[in-house]
Order: structure tokens, then sequence, then C-alpha cells
């Protein structure tokens, strides 16, 4: 699945959201050579430092998305993990506004959805 419009990226995330949380598969969405892996409310992110300030910056307006480490063993350099307990609404605005403010890719980019099931 792919898109490249404002409506067309919010119902590909939404529906690859759901999706993940119904078939209990985690489903990956990638623009520009970037991924980002949704997996039972968890959000997967590789960054570099500069990502990792812009990442810092965009919790503060998204305060119910968390850093947490995995339970069962510490995450790799540069890799991020966010709880992301909401809505499959808000979780989509999250992760557009991730693509768009932390890898800095703009309002113009295409996005894929790939389910990893």
């Amino acid at each position: 699945m792919a898109a490249d419009t404002v409506e067309g990226r919010r119902t590909l995330l939404v529906t690859g959201i759901l999706d993940a949380r119904r078939e209990g598969q985690p489903v990956t969405f990638e623009a520009e050579g970037v991924e980002l892996e949704y997996d039972d409310r968890t959000i997967r992110l590789e960054l570099d430092a500069e990502q990792r300030d812009r990442l810092d910056a965009l919790l503060s307006a998204y305060h119910v998305f968390k850093i947490k480490q995995p339970g069962t063993r510490r995450a790799a350099d540069g890799v991020v993990y966010l709880s992301a307990v909401t809505d499959a609404k808000h979780a989509a605005d999250f992760v557009d506004a991730a693509f768009r403010e932390v890898y800095e890719l703009g309002g113009e980019y295409a996005l894929n959805a790939v389910d990893e099931a």
C-alpha cells in the first residue's frame, strides 16, 4: 500500500495501525528510505543524534507518547521505542509528524506500509 497525499497518508496510517492491532502483527511504514515500525502500541524508530533532538521536541507536543525501553533487553544504540497507548487517529498523527519533523521529509512525501505478517 502506498500514499502520497496528506489524506492518503492519514488513511494509510490509520488503516495500518488498526490492522496491526487487530491481527497482532507489526506494520512498517516507510518513506524515502526511513522506516518506522508500529507493533502492539509501541513505535520503533532509528535515529541519529540530531533526529533524537527533534524527537524530543516532537514529544513535548504529543504528551501521551513516552520513551520506553524493551522489557527484555536494552535498545540498540540509535533505536528508540515509544509507548503509543492512544487511539489509532492520534497515533497516525504522531507517525506522520515524525516523518515530517523528526526525519525532515516535509509535507510532500510518499508513504508505504508493509504488513509484517
